[in-house]
């Protein structure tokens, strides 16, 4: 049986925390990059790039190159764009955890699950900006070595049981469409859609 603890967040485990974000957060890279690839719009540029360079050349290995060339370039503009969101939720939220979710009194709140002395997952709640009188459930993440083993659903039931204290109706959840784990983790808790809770 594993041992953890589900806790409230502290000041000393603010790099673990951001760790844990980014971590995550780039692991979903190469899926939208092979999202991007599989669009038809995509694959129709690729194909006329590479009929515009048999044309101009008349050589195959122009082509070839020009949608090599091309294909590298749609991977750095997807790593470009997830450098972008890692860094916003850096410097919004994950820039003073404890202003954003630990303040007292606040109807928010940041846990994190201590693992052997380490910080292996972490979640937080708080007022959705977007719908008033929604909570939205946010920074859910678990390390990859330790997934699979519940963690994640133990933390998102922690959340869950903190909003039922404050008689909330409704949590919001925003998950992209390449984070299928998520979505299988908030069907098994039970949330029948993805942005309620009843």
């Amino acid at each position: 049986m594993m041992w953890y603890q589900i806790r409230e967040y502290r000041d000393a485990d603010y790099s673990a925390v951001r760790t844990i974000y980014t971590t995550g957060f780039r692991e979903h890279v190469g899926t939208v990059y092979l999202l991007a690839l599989k669009r038809p719009w995509i694959q129709g540029m690729l194909c006329g790039v590479c009929l515009l360079l048999h044309i101009l050349s008349g050589s195959i290995l122009t082509c070839i190159l020009g949608v090599g060339g091309v294909i590298l370039a749609i991977w750095m503009a997807v790593q470009y764009i997830f450098e972008q969101g890692i860094q916003l939720g850096l410097r919004e939220d994950l820039l003073d955890i404890r202003n954003s979710y630990m303040q007292p009194g606040s109807r928010s709140c940041f846990w994190v699950v201590e693992l052997k002395g380490s910080i292996v997952g972490t979640v937080g709640i708080l007022p959705c900006v977007e719908e008033p009188g929604a909570w939205e459930l946010k920074r859910i993440s678990v390390k990859q070595e330790f997934r699979g083993r519940g963690l994640a659903k133990a933390l998102c039931k922690t959340a869950l049981e903190f909003v039922a204290r404050h008689n909330v109706k409704r949590v919001v959840l925003f998950t992209s469409m390449v984070q299928t784990d998520a979505h299988n983790l908030y069907n098994s808790i039970g949330f029948e859609k993805e942005e309620e809770f009843v």
